[in-house]
């Protein structure tokens, strides 16, 4: 039978004072407990093991150092605990409203404790968000009450081989691809896929640096993935997106050339909000390939503006292209252009050639969706104006 003998508020939060004076680890030690493993009492956004400081408390009260231990549940210390008025968070839940709890708890709690630029795995460890060295971490064993296949919790970017798909607001994360048992890259797409289906959020780790001994640690959201590059675009923000992109619908809606504002990011260097966003969006409406020269690796595919975010370009797909990175820089650079009636490719007479270019395809019409014809025409206007071109050399 459950006591009845905890009945003060205010001995409970003298408690957990003590609790944050000590620092967690001490403050177990020195009342005889082990770490939580599922349940935590959440007072003003931060988590504590529930069942020692309901025993603590309760001891506290009664004036009894030697007061039988209350146990931990439902039915008992958190019972005890609910019963004035504070809340318990449930670790291990089995709906999808519990997990998302766990996790907004869990974050709340980190943002408050520690330097999110700066945290200990062992800290991340300690409340599930991360799971060691591996990529993606799903704890499927936690999980899977929520969905069979698990839920990714947490994602891991070292920026050892990615170094630029990761910004202040998102992070392009590729597919895992490894030689481990049959199966297991899947399971963690899937995984990853159900984060964003059943509409929870996932942590995004980072190093600081390639050898760092401590994490950067964000809040996040699968907003998108593309399967034919095998990517996922994850967004940094408290809140889920409005929608999931999978595929490209752009045709559907009204088109605006404009409505972009471009800022300096961190690196002092002009960054488009949104610029994955638009790479995601790029590749969904006309794949991971480079129309003119062919190159169809997705790590040397770049999503190519026509009006550039400097002028306030769209961050529509059809305002972009995908281009190989040589040919990005040598678009941007004005050395050709796209004559927007015939989609031929044109160059200055002057030079360099479509060979010097290494453009084997000289023209667009080979593309199942076209960019839209506006962003084609301002791009060729800017470009006659910019090179004082009248006569020009076509593909």
């Amino acid at each position: 039978m459950t006591t009845t003998g905890l009945t003060d508020a205010s001995i409970v939060r003298r408690v957990v004072k003590e609790y944050d004076a000590s620092g967690r680890d001490d403050f177990l030690n020195e009342h005889g407990f082990e770490r939580a493993n599922q349940y935590y009492l959440q007072v003003d956004g931060r988590l504590y093991d529930a069942k020692a400081i309901a025993n603590v408390a309760y001891r506290y009260e009664n004036q009894d150092p030697d007061a039988r231990v209350i146990s931990g549940g439902r039915d008992h210390s958190n019972r005890l605990l609910e019963r004035l008025g504070f809340t318990v968070i449930d670790g291990r839940p089995t709906t999808v409203e519990g997990e998302r709890a766990w996790r907004l708890a869990a974050w709340s709690h980190l943002q408050l404790t520690e330097d999110i630029t700066r945290v200990p795995p062992g800290v991340l460890r300690s409340f599930g968000v991360y799971g060691g060295a591996q990529g993606v971490w799903v704890d499927k064993a936690r999980t899977e009450a929520v969905h069979e296949a698990g839920v990714t919790m947490g994602v891991l970017h070292t920026g050892a081989h990615y170094p630029d798909d990761i910004s202040d607001d998102d992070v392009i994360y590729h597919y895992p691809t490894t030689d481990r048992a049959p199966g297991r890259d899947e399971s963690e797409i899937a995984a990853t896929k159900a984060a964003a289906a059943l509409k929870l959020p996932l942590f995004v780790i980072a190093k600081p640096t390639p050898r760092s001994n401590v994490r950067i640690v964000r809040l996040a959201w699968v907003e998108g993935w593309e399967e034919r590059s095998r990517i996922f675009l994850i967004t940094f923000a408290d809140s889920r997106p409005e929608s999931i992109l999978t595929e490209d619908h752009s045709d559907e809606q009204p088109f605006s050339l404009t409505g972009n504002r471009s800022r300096s990011s961190r690196r002092d260097v002009r960054e488009r909000p949104g610029q994955r966003r638009f790479k995601l969006r790029v590749f969904q409406r006309y794949g991971p390939r480079c129309p003119l020269s062919g190159i169809a690796v997705p790590e040397m595919i770049e999503a190519a503006h026509f009006r550039p975010d400097a002028e306030d370009g769209t961050d529509d797909p059809r305002n972009g292209m995908p281009l190989n990175a040589a040919l990005h820089r040598a678009f941007d650079a004005h050395l050709f252009a796209i004559e927007p009636d015939t989609l031929d490719v044109v160059t200055r007479p002057e030079g360099p050639t479509l060979e010097q270019l290494g453009i084997i395809t000289p023209h667009l019409r080979g593309l199942t969706h076209l960019p839209h014809a506006e962003a084609l025409r301002w791009r060729y206007t800017e470009w006659l104006s910019r090179t004082g071109s009248r006569q020009v050399q076509a593909g």
